[in-house]
């Protein structure tokens, strides 16, 4: 998973390695009741994958 600071390929700040049944911290950011935002991501794989992301978040 790729994450960038805008919707450009140049702001990229951080790439996570992941391997199957790999799980990372959510990134979505929380601000109020259903309120939330994704930064610009990208997922990718070097073969052939299917991706299920799945977010819990907190109710409020």
């Amino acid at each position: 998973m790729q994450k960038f600071r805008e919707n450009d390929q140049a702001t990229l700040y951080q790439d996570v390695l992941m391997a199957p049944g790999f799980t990372h911290e959510a990134f979505c950011r929380v601000s109020g009741t259903n309120q939330w935002k994704y930064p610009w991501h990208r997922y990718f794989a070097d073969t052939d994958a299917v991706w299920l992301a799945i977010e819990l978040h907190p109710i409020g």
